[in-house]
């Protein structure tokens, strides 16, 4: 079980590393909380987001496993966080279950498997609508939040309640990543007859991601693709976290990262606001990079050692 727990565990990690920076970035970003404070709400709510909402992400995500064994499985999580830990580097989100499924499908045409390809069709289609589904959430937020806001005419009781709405989506946000993107690793785990209290591990070791390698992609998300403000940063935090949600109700992997940037670049748009348009369209080349090599390393590698 070695060479399947600790790739699941550097998974974890990676997933920390990129993934969390869309869970708070829009937070950390627009000022309202810190690096350290955002850190501890991941750890809080991602925890439970595994534990109790994950479980029909789970159940896709290990049905495209089937017929690998521990080792073969680890050599997929191995590939994938590889691909994620590049994309850290270079401080891009990226999507962590986009790498998970291409790893999947590597594996499965180097081991002869067949791949249901009707099921990563579904997957596949899911990233293509979650962005859009997410700016389209992100605008209606924006709609019906502003005209509340200019209800509170207390200076002090504005700025408190913006706060508390930017802290109650990120923790939205961090529920998220726990019930969607750890899943697909619980999911593989328990595929496996590996479950229980090894969940907790995988929360621990991504909010150890988070704290160590997390910075450069989260001012990437809160920072560089639009300017935020606490309204913005609230409304594109809560459409990204509908869309995702709408997602695991049905048992769909999605990329809460694919979410968060279609929220923060269409809010962005809708308000006329200067979009990062470079910047947008190297993230989506990493989108479509990253689970291509997942899928070609993870091919080779089970090629070779598997």
């Amino acid at each position: 079980m070695i060479v399947l727990v600790l790739p699941a565990v550097f998974m974890a990690w990676a997933i920390g590393a990129n993934d969390s920076a869309k869970a708070v970035g829009t937070a950390v970003g627009s000022g309202v909380l810190g690096f350290k404070r955002a850190v501890l709400l991941i750890g809080i709510f991602t925890t439970l987001g595994v534990l109790i909402g994950g479980s029909g992400v789970s159940g896709t995500i290990s049905g495209l496993a089937e017929g690998m064994s521990a080792g073969e499985v680890g050599l997929v999580l191995f590939s994938a966080a590889s691909a994620v830990t590049l994309a850290s580097l270079w401080g891009r989100p990226i999507s962590t279950t986009q790498s998970i499924i291409g790893g999947l499908v590597g594996a499965s045409l180097a081991l002869g498997l067949p791949v249901d390809w009707w099921t990563v069709g579904r997957i596949a289609s899911a990233w293509v609508l979650s962005p859009l589904v997410a700016a389209l959430f992100a605008v209606m937020v924006y709609r019906l939040y502003k005209p509340l806001l200019r209800r509170i005419k207390c200076l002090r009781n504005l700025e408190l309640t913006q706060k508390w709405l930017v802290f109650t989506a990120a923790a939205f946000s961090a529920f998220n990543l726990g019930a969607n993107e750890l899943s697909n690793v619980a999911g593989l785990m328990e595929g496996l007859g590996i479950n229980g209290p090894f969940k907790l591990v995988l929360a621990i070791t991504l909010a150890l991601g988070a704290l160590t390698f997390s910075y450069e992609v989260m001012m990437t998300v809160g920072r560089d693709i639009s300017p935020l403000g606490p309204t913005s940063a609230f409304s594109s935090q809560f459409g990204a976290s509908l869309a995702v949600s709408a997602a695991n109700l049905i048992g769909l992997p999605v990329s809460s990262g694919q979410a968060i940037v279609g929220a923060i670049s269409g809010l962005g748009i809708y308000k006329g606001e200067r979009v990062n348009l470079k910047l947008i369209a190297g993230i989506v080349k990493g989108w479509v990079v990253a689970p291509v090599f997942a899928g070609a390393f993870s091919y080779v590698l089970v090629a070779l050692l598997a």
